[in-house]
């Protein structure tokens, strides 16, 4: 079967993540996947829609990108299967690649001076050619965002990836500046439909896809039980080289990335020149 349509029915059917890893197994054993006849009859209709799915995406300024479509393998490979997804905009630089690029991201509630940081070290960043990908979320993502559209055309770019479908933004006063990311060259990934609303379970798998297209992440703030410490785990499972910005330990936006630097499992990073330099770039002059 097109694996095109498993990736669909990985992202838009309500399988249990273990059916859904033994299906990929299957296929990618040539074997056909064990379903039952409701679960066959929901993928033959899903297929019978697939047409009608693209010329949707289309109709909303962007695309549903499918194993085989160009571009899309080098997103889906690190992937434990694939998925369907809706891109609005270009696709961020593939990991590895000619380009670099850095998942920026932190606390919702971010403090000031925190917010301050990650929209100027994101500009820095951008200026030196390293693409920055964040979750569009209020805080410290919103922030690195800015930075790097800060960094006028001459920058990398900056990638946002939703944990909700095209129609549904989150949150959605951010909706112009996905426009302005699109506008400047980068661009919206979602692995939602576009009528899927904002989730809780939506994020961890949000926060997947940013540790799974970037180079490295950056924590700026985060607080111990946060989104941003999910991500950087799932960096350091994936391999991924992960920064810290360290904080005073009375500071409980500071209580992740302190105890992370305890642990060992991450670099500390006090400026965006010595983030270069670990990335092996010179700053723009």
């Amino acid at each position: 079967m097109d694996l095109a349509l498993w990736a669909l029915a990985f992202t838009v059917l309500d399988w249990p993540e273990r059916q859904k890893a033994e299906a990929w197994a299957a296929v990618q054993a040539g074997a056909e996947p064990a379903m039952a006849p409701d679960q066959a009859a929901a993928l033959a209709r899903l297929e019978a829609s697939l047409p009608r799915r693209r010329q949707e995406a289309l109709n909303r300024g962007a695309r549903l990108l499918l194993p085989g479509d160009e571009g899309a393998d080098a997103l889906l490979a690190p992937l434990p299967y694939p998925v369907a997804l809706w891109v609005r905009g270009n696709l961020p630089p593939p990991v590895p690649g000619g380009r670099h690029s850095l998942a920026i991201v932190g606390s919702r509630q971010a403090s000031r001076h925190g917010r301050d940081r990650a929209r100027n070290w994101a500009k820095v960043l951008a200026e030196a050619g390293v693409a920055v990908i964040s979750g569009l979320a209020r805080g410290i993502d919103v922030a690195a965002h800015l930075g790097a559209l800060d960094a006028g055309p001459g920058g990398a770019g900056t990638w946002g990836v939703l944990g909700s479908g095209l129609d549904h933004p989150y949150p959605p006063e951010h909706a112009p500046l996905m426009d302005r990311m699109v506008a400047a060259g980068g661009g919206i990934i979602t692995p939602f439909p576009p009528e899927a609303p904002p989730r809780k379970w939506h994020f961890p798998r949000r926060n997947w896809l940013l540790a799974a297209w970037s180079e490295g992440v950056l924590v700026v703030e985060a607080r111990w039980q946060s989104g941003s410490m999910v991500t950087a785990r799932l960096a350091l499972d994936l391999g991924k080289d992960l920064w810290v910005c360290p904080g005073s330990p009375e500071d409980p936006s500071a209580e992740g990335p302190n105890f992370l630097l305890r642990e060992g499992a991450a670099r500390v990073c006090l400026s965006p020149e010595g983030l270069l330099q670990d990335l092996g770039l010179p700053p723009r002059t």
